[in-house]
């Protein structure tokens, strides 16, 4: 859920604006006519992105922007007025848009979209492109992003400041903290067999043990994942119900 707050002296055009949003999928809006209750109403409450008009009584809309700036970095700033000749200036701030009043409604749909572009990215960023529940990883690459569903996933391999991570018809490097993310999706059913290895238990058929090449977990693909003496208890037990 993205969570809004509307900034505007004039109460029709903070209700219109307000309304907008809420009829858009997976947000959630409210407004402030008084810029100045700003600070004690984010005290209160999270949002991800403020519409802010300029020319208001108490508190310029630029002045408020750099005390969001500097008191909550994380919330996206997008301007909206009917001074087209303030856009230089609300860029440099840096705003992420503006919106000249009155706002056409494709206008708003696309400063959405480019919104829920960076709290989606900002959220990837921070969870390793895995959301808690989710079923997908974001994995980014040349201007791409695939969304790699989890259940496919048959195995996670260290590789320097990335993840190799196999499907069954493709493998995706995903720049990410291997441990970090072997313990997000032990959650899903993975579980570390080696240093540099974890798999998805729905995908072993069997343990195999060598006493001359080391134990190996024999996968549904007929690939062979090394289990190390460090894991293989832990392995063992984990594969036996325990």
């Amino acid at each position: 859920m993205i969570s809004a707050l509307v900034v505007d002296d004039e109460i029709n055009i903070a209700e219109d604006l307000t309304f907008q949003l809420n009829e858009r999928t997976g947000w959630q809006a409210e407004y402030c006519c008084d810029p100045t209750a700003v600070s004690e109403f984010l005290q209160k409450r999270t949002i991800d992105v403020c519409f802010l008009d300029i020319e208001m009584p108490g508190q310029n809309g630029f002045d408020l922007a750099r005390t969001l700036q500097e008191d909550h970095p994380d919330i996206i700033i997008i301007f909206a007025t009917a001074f087209a000749e303030h856009a230089a200036k609300a860029y440099r701030l840096p705003a992420t848009d503006y919106l000249v009043k009155p706002i056409l409604r494709t206008l708003l749909n696309e400063a959405c979209e480019r919104v829920e572009t960076r709290v989606a990215e900002t959220l990837g960023s921070k969870n390793n492109g895995l959301e808690a529940g989710a079923l997908s990883i974001a994995v980014k690459s040349m201007g791409r992003t695939d969304y790699v569903k989890i259940a496919e996933i048959i195995l996670g391999q260290a590789a320097g400041n990335y993840v190799r991570l196999q499907c069954p018809e493709k493998e995706y490097l995903h720049r990410c903290s291997f441990n970090e993310l072997n313990n997000r999706l032990s959650m899903n059913g993975f579980f570390r067999c080696h240093r540099s290895y974890f798999v998805n238990r729905a995908k072993v058929v069997s343990f195999v043990r060598n006493m001359n090449d080391g134990d190996e977990l024999l996968l549904d693909n007929d690939m062979r994942v090394p289990v190390s003496q460090s894991y293989r208890k832990a392995v063992t037990a984990l594969l036996a119900g325990e």
